[in-house]
């Protein structure tokens, strides 16, 4: 049995497509379990939609950082405070 080669960018899996799906296996800590858990059933989402929107928030912030920018949470008072993206 040969290995397989590693996913890079040309792979079919990781080509973009209509309807194609990945299925993907994750092990959560017992907290961020729970606070996803709660999140999702907040927001009446699957676990799948609940997924892929948190993938879409943190590519929106690592792009805004890389594009130089900061992150900022404007209160009701307006006033704003800087979010520090680690």
């Amino acid at each position: 049995m040969h290995p397989q080669p590693p996913a890079t960018d040309q792979s079919p899996e990781l080509k973009p497509g209509k309807n194609r799906f990945v299925r993907l296996s994750v092990n959560l800590g017992s907290e961020t379990s729970e606070i996803f858990q709660e999140l999702i059933v907040r927001k009446g989402l699957s676990i799948t939609e609940g997924i892929s929107r948190a993938i879409a928030a943190w590519e929106f912030l690592e792009d805004e950082k890389a594009l130089g920018n900061q992150i900022a949470v404007v209160e009701p008072d307006e006033s704003v405070r800087k979010v520090v993206l680690l």
